[in-house]
């Protein structure tokens, strides 16, 4: 755990709302004073992302999915840029305000958003049928990554390291499951509107 004598310079520690079905997070969380950045800083405690981190292709790989350069333009909108790669794995992105969709249920939220987060969830599942058709579909899209970003209105999935971890997708986690997922987010915001 860090204390703020090793916090970076200009952050903060910040601690995300667990997921409860995350085994271990790879990351240690620090956003920005002005609550701007988040700075992933990879505490080593994953010997398996370590080694994969450490092959210079993969290294290459993942400053492709932190500019974007390696996804099709449907999808760039739903995922952030990170910048400041670390040999490590450690990296930066803009911090994304917002609601992340495994928590929707705690946030009160008027129905002119809700039915922006709805209609974002049906282009975003539209956008992900697309690139798996192509079969080129890859990352982690389970809902504790995705958040409807306020500042651009779009869901955005923020788990930019899961690109290199599910690549191939996991079955457990391909696009029909994740569909499913999204479906149910879809069923449940409307529940939580009625």
């Amino acid at each position: 755990m860090a204390t703020k004598e090793h916090d970076p310079e200009g952050f903060r520690r910040y601690y995300p709302v667990r997921n409860e079905n995350k085994v271990n997070n790879k990351y240690d969380f620090f956003i920005s004073m002005d609550e701007s950045i988040i700075y992933k800083k990879n505490n080593q405690s994953s010997q398996q992302f370590n080694a994969l981190i450490s092959n210079e292709d993969t290294l290459n790989r993942f400053k492709k999915v932190l500019d974007g350069s390696i996804f099709e333009p449907v999808l760039q909108q739903h995922i952030p840029n990170g910048f400041e790669l670390e040999t490590d794995g450690s990296y930066k992105s803009k911090f994304m305000h917002g609601f992340r969709l495994d928590m929707i249920h705690t946030y009160e939220i008027i129905e002119e958003v809700s039915q922006m987060i709805l209609e974002q969830c049906e282009l975003l599942i539209q956008n992900l049928a697309l690139i798996d058709s192509q079969n080129d579909l890859f990352g982690d899209w389970a809902l504790h990554n995705l958040v409807f970003s306020l500042e651009y209105q779009c869901i955005m999935n923020v788990d930019l390291e899961g690109f290199l971890t599910y690549d191939p997708l996991p079955n457990w986690a391909d696009f029909k499951v994740v569909e499913t997922w999204l479906n149910q987010f879809k069923n449940n915001l409307f529940k939580c509107e009625s």
